[in-house]
């Protein structure tokens, strides 16, 4: 059976939605529900805390269904929701934000071997551990990188930042 409203639009849905009608939040869960979760798993690493923040965000949602201005696109409203909420529970928690030294990827070499090696990474691409092994180990410019990764200097600072979180999401945990 489908939902008699999976047709309308996004402002007839929350119009519907405002004067009562469930059916109507039912479609625009299902619409943005994974973009909600996408926001948050960006942003957060604990599976738990996403979880229990994307329940905070649709409860917010339906408390604040009346307060929606149809100037706003749904999903740049939901997205807004979406930011004070996780903003909210980060100060409630008083989350501690530990700041990724990169010294951590620094080639120290002691009797020990502090490096980290890089090519057992699996959750690092060929060009992150490039680019890693580029900046980190042979202390290159992200002029130079770009260069040898034939890529732009934007570009290549984004791939040493996507790996410097993945590899700082394997290293430090909660």
């Amino acid at each position: 059976m489908t939902n008699p409203f999976s047709h309308l639009d996004d402002e007839k849905l929350m119009e519907l939605y405002k004067n009562g009608e469930s059916k109507a939040f039912e479609v625009i869960y299902y619409k943005y529900k994974n973009h909600v979760y996408s926001y948050l798993n960006k942003r957060l690493i604990d599976k738990n805390l996403i979880d229990d923040i994307f329940q905070k965000i649709f409860l917010k949602f339906h408390k604040s269904r009346h307060l929606y201005d149809e100037k706003y696109t749904l999903i740049k409203w939901i997205y807004i929701i979406s930011r004070s909420v996780l903003l909210d529970d980060i100060k409630k928690k008083k989350v501690k934000f530990i700041e990724f030294n990169e010294d951590y990827l620094s080639p120290q070499i002691d009797e020990k071997n502090s490096l980290i090696d890089l090519d057992s990474e699996k959750s690092l691409t060929k060009k992150e551990r490039e680019a890693l092994k580029l900046r980190y180990y042979s202390d290159k410019e992200f002029l130079e990188i770009s260069e040898i990764l034939k890529t732009s200097e934007v570009n290549s600072r984004k791939i040493v930042s996507r790996a410097l979180k993945k590899i700082k999401a394997k290293f430090i945990k909660n």
